[in-house]
C-alpha cells in the first residue's frame, strides 16, 4: 500500500488522482484538536499516527490521553498505530529533594538518551501501552540530532536491541534514518541492513534539510535519491505493507513529481522479498 500523511494538497490531489495512494495517514494530535479531520476517511482509508505516547521517556501519558487515543483507533479502524521511540515528556530536575522545576512537556519528538535505563523503561512502557489497544502499536526510529549525554550505546543498537526485547513492529523512518547517518557518521547502505528488517510494518519517506551543518526532517522537501535507495534496499530484503510519503508541509508539491516517486515506489515494492 502507498499514503500519504495529511496535508493542505492532500484532497485535491487525490481528487485529481484517484488511484494514485491507498490510504491517508493521520496524526492523533490533529484528530483530537481538529475531529472534523477525521471526513478524510470519504478519500481513502485512515491510517493512525502518534506523538503522545512518550515510549521513550519516563513519564507516562495522561490516561485522558491513552482512551482518547483508544478511541480514535476504534473509530478510525487503523490495522495499527505508529508511535515514536522517543520523549515527549521528562521528569522534572531534583535537587536536594527539590524540584527544579514543573515536568516538561516537548512539542516535537525527541531521541532518549541512549542507554540500558531508557531501554529497559521503553520495552516496559511499550508492553503497558500496547495492552490497552486492539491493534499493534509500531515504533518508529527517532532521528538523532546530536550527541546524548550519558548515552552508553549508538542509536542503531538501542533501535534493535527494542525491538529485539520488546517485540514490537517497526515503523522505519528512512529519513529519520538518513539524518542520524549523517549527523552521527555511519554509511546508511551497511547499517540499515543490521536493522531487524523483518519487523517492518510501515516505511515513513520524507526530505532532510540541513542548517548549520545539521542534518534535520523536512516535510515540506521530497525524499533524496539516497533515501530512495535505502526503500529499495529494505524491499530487497523485507515486505513491508505500507510506504508513507510525509510531504505534508507543503501545499503545492509537484504532482508530476509525487506520481513518479509513488510508480518507483510501487516497483520497488512490487519486486520486494
Amino acid at each position: 500500500m502507498i499514503g500519504l500523511a495529511f496535508g493542505p494538497g492532500l484532497e485535491r490531489f487525490a481528487a485529481e488522482h484517484p488511484n494514485a495512494i491507498d490510504y491517508i495517514e493521520i496524526p492523533f494530535e490533529l484528530l483530537r484538536h481538529n475531529p472534523k479531520t477525521v471526513e478524510a476517511e470519504k478519500i481513502a482509508p485512515i491510517v493512525l499516527h502518534c506523538a503522545s505516547m512518550s515510549i521513550a521517556g519516563f513519564v507516562p501519558p495522561r490516561g485522558e490521553t491513552v482512551d482518547q487515543i483508544r478511541q480514535w483507533t476504534e473509530r478510525t479502524k487503523t490495522p495499527w498505530i505508529g508511535e515514536h521511540l522517543a520523549f515527549i515528556s521528562a521528569d522534572p530536575l531534583h535537587k536536594n529533594g527539590a524540584a527544579l522545576h514543573d515536568e516538561t512537556t516537548l512539542t516535537y519528538t525527541v531521541c532518549p538518551q541512549l542507554s540500558e535505563e531508557v531501554l529497559t523503561s521503553a520495552c516496559d512502557r511499550y508492553r503497558s501501552l500496547q495492552s490497552k489497544f486492539p491493534v499493534p502499536i509500531i515504533i518508529e526510529n527517532s532521528p538523532q540530532y546530536f550527541s546524548l549525554p550519558g548515552s552508553t550505546m549508538s542509536i542503531l543498537d538501542f533501535t534493535i536491541e527494542f525491538h529485539r526485547r520488546s517485540g514490537a513492529g517497526m515503523l522505519l523512518d528512512l529519513t529519520h534514518f538518513m539524518i542520524s547517518s549523517m549527523n552521527v557518521g555511519f554509511d546508511p547502505r551497511r547499517e540499515i541492513l543490521r536493522l531487524p528488517l523483518e519487523r517492518v510494518v510501515e516505511v515513513h519517506v520524507s526530505g532532510l534539510d540541513v542548517q548549520e551543518g545539521t542534518a534535520w526532517d523536512d516535510h515540506a522537501g521530497v525524499a533524496d535519491e539516497t533515501v530512495l535507495e535505502l526503500l529499495e534496499i529494505v524491499c530487497a530484503e523485507a515486505a513491508p505493507h505500507a510506504v508513507t510519503f510525509e510531504y505534508n508541509w507543503s501545499p503545492d508539491l509537484p504532482d508530476d513529481l509525487l506520481l513518479a516517486q509513488i510508480d518507483r515506489v510501487r516497483g520497488a515494492i512490487g519486486h520486494g522479498a
